[in-house]
């Protein structure tokens, strides 16, 4: 079994009312939490749908991450981010051994979106 650092302190980005955050992929995890792909980057929710529930979302902006993959821990599967500045890592989202195959196949689509963040940092 791997043993992964949890580093808590990183900071999360927060930007409202932003268009480049409206979701356009959603990995759902165990007991209603979800991670959520935007233009801008990812969005962890945690189970429930209301406002105070809603504070407690963290958000990570592409370039603040440098890589997401997806563990398995027995049947359990963890998506896990590292952060770029201090190469700590996140666990971001718990899956149920039936999310693991559409989540793997979401992620693609992340690495992707995080590769054209990182390739706009070097072009600008």
């Amino acid at each position: 079994m791997h043993t992964h650092e949890i580093d808590t302190p990183i900071p999360s980005s927060r930007t409202q009312g932003d268009d480049r955050d409206q979701p356009f992929l959603e990995i759902e995890g165990m007991e209603g939490s979800t991670l959520r792909a935007t233009n801008a980057g990812l969005t962890v929710r945690h189970g429930g749908t209301t406002t105070t529930s809603r504070a407690s979302d963290r958000h990570w902006n592409y370039d603040q991450l440098r890589e997401v993959r997806l563990d398995a821990y027995g049947p359990i599967g963890v998506i896990r981010a590292t952060v770029g500045s201090t190469g700590g890592i996140l666990p971001l989202l718990l899956l149920e051994p039936a999310q693991i195959a559409a989540a793997r196949r979401t992620l693609e689509i992340i690495w992707n979106l995080m590769s054209s963040a990182r390739d706009g940092r070097r072009s600008a």
